[in-house]
């Protein structure tokens, strides 16, 4: 039995740790790339950059509008100027992207983002590194689904209402700005889509149960799995490329 092309297994594994993902990023401000990007590339390419696109944009908007008084609104400016150039050359370069390559940068980028996560350095971010910020941003979501981690570290100085909100309001704006690119790039395709379409009612659910459980959430517990969660399945898509 298949869904949209997809084993019955596969398929629900994709629900599984999209919902999970969606309710993490509720909660706490990232999650959903980092968690499901390497689940989904192994399920199917197809999945990358488009599905987690067209997630965060109800998510991050539903969390941004019901926190928006804790936005920061000229940090969250900066990024997206920002953002624009590295969703344009991301737009520019994906559509060359084979899907071993697709692959080991989602692998990449998800190693890459739990390192600097759990190192966690906090630093001042000043509106240089905001826009360096975006621009990185911007690139590796368009190209990979995780835009999280450059945008997180600009904010761990800051209270977690503040992080949650402005990264939300970030990622609202800035899927729309990669998603428009990634159709003028010819990268959206009726594939893609009906994917995206299989994973709609988990976001849904993930975003319901955040709003249930994010103020009982023990961030200092929660982070770790997470981190842990990410680094085992990018290892397995690394490993799945690779051989």
């Amino acid at each position: 039995m298949t869904v949209d092309g997809l084993p019955l297994l596969a398929a629900l594994a994709c629900v599984l740790v999209v919902y999970v993902g969606t309710t993490v990023q509720a909660s706490l401000g990232i999650g959903l790339g980092m968690l499901s990007s390497p689940v989904l590339a192994l399920a199917d390419t197809d999945f990358i950059p488009v599905a987690i696109m067209i997630s965060v944009i109800p998510l991050s908007g539903s969390v941004a509008w019901s926190e928006r008084e804790h936005i920061d609104r000229g940090g969250t400016g900066l990024l997206l100027i920002g953002r624009i150039p590295g969703v344009i050359i991301a737009a520019l370069v994906v559509s060359s992207f084979s899907d071993t390559a697709l692959g080991l940068l989602v692998a990449g980028s998800v190693i890459t983002a739990v390192i600097v996560s759990a190192i966690g350095r906090k630093f001042v971010a000043g509106p240089g590194v905001l826009l360096l910020a975006g621009s990185a941003s911007g690139f590796m979501a368009t190209t990979t689904g995780v835009g999280g981690p450059p945008v997180a570290l600009t904010y761990q100085h800051d209270t977690p209402a503040t992080m949650r909100a402005s990264i939300s309001a970030f990622f609202t704006v800035g899927a729309v700005m990669s998603l428009v690119a990634l159709v003028l790039a010819g990268e959206v395709s009726r594939r893609s889509l009906e994917l995206t379409a299989v994973l709609s009612p988990a976001v849904l659910l993930g975003i319901i149960t955040a709003r249930r459980i994010k103020h009982r959430l023990n961030a200092e517990l929660v982070r770790p799995a997470v981190l842990a969660l990410c680094l085992l399945s990018a290892t397995a898509l690394l490993v799945r490329t690779l051989v």
